[in-house]
């Protein structure tokens, strides 16, 4: 009591050649190449955006009674690291609209 179900147009769809895929311009401009001075930029500005968060949590949670300089470190490690990302966000958006 087995009953299969074909579909008549698969034979036909079978036996079709594939559709080929026109490369236009804009499939060129797709292409985004990374180059070593750009991961090299990007691993530089991660690496000290992720320290200088670092430093400042460091300051902010262990540092039991921070003194005016701590303070101010605390907060220039602060800046630094909203600086990085927003350096990594432009890096990478400038790279995606090449």
């Amino acid at each position: 009591m087995s009953e299969s179900v074909t579909n008549p147009d698969s034979g036909a769809q079978a036996n079709a050649a594939p559709a080929a895929v026109p490369a236009t311009a804009t499939d060129a401009a797709a292409v985004t190449t990374v180059t070593a001075h750009f991961k090299l930029v990007f691993i530089c500005v991660t690496v000290i955006t992720v320290l200088t968060l670092m430093a400042s949590l460091y300051i902010g949670i262990f540092v039991e009674k921070p003194t005016e300089a701590a303070k101010s470190a605390m907060d220039t490690c602060s800046t630094l690291a909203n600086l990085g990302f927003g350096a990594m966000v432009g890096l990478l958006g400038g790279k995606a609209v090449q």
